[in-house]
């Protein structure tokens, strides 16, 4: 899990539907960071649990830090006009095994708010963990660097 924000290298594509987000009580979302949305709408850091409701999706990662760890309600930081924007779009998303261009296409799945996979299932049959698909590897730069499109 990210402990500060990052900057991450981005592909310019034209910008999927971007909605705003509270951030659930407790919580921290970092600048770039991969954030999730629980089914009450409220944002987290992919991959968290304790959240309020199920995690349901992943929305983008995060345009700023957005900290809501001292409050008992979901009210964004006060810096961001009152709502947590998470961007949509193609980033340079560290993987935990490193992809190649046969898996150009395929779907990237939240390990958590740094970083992603191409396994969707961490658990085992007997209890299996499913992850939230992110988006889909875009492709790879010259020098191996993945790219992850976020719809």
């Amino acid at each position: 899990m990210l402990a500060a924000d990052r900057i991450l290298a981005e592909k310019k594509v034209p910008p999927g539907p971007e909605f705003p987000h509270n951030v659930a009580a407790g919580f921290r979302l970092y600048r770039n960071s991969i954030t999730a949305v629980c089914a009450d709408g409220t944002a987290v850091p992919a991959g968290s649990t304790g959240t309020p409701s199920a995690l349901v999706a992943i929305v983008g990662v995060s345009s700023a830090q957005y900290d809501n760890t001292g409050n008992s309600s979901a009210v964004p930081d006060i810096d961001t006009g009152g709502a947590a924007w998470i961007r949509k779009g193609c980033w340079a998303l560290p993987f935990d095994v490193a992809p190649t261009w046969s898996n150009v296409g395929a779907p990237v799945y939240a390990v958590d708010d740094e970083t992603v996979t191409l396994t969707e299932n961490a658990g085992t049959e007997a209890a299996p963990v499913n992850r939230l698909q992110v988006g889909t590897l875009a492709g790879l730069e010259a020098d191996g660097t993945p790219y992850v499109l976020i719809p």
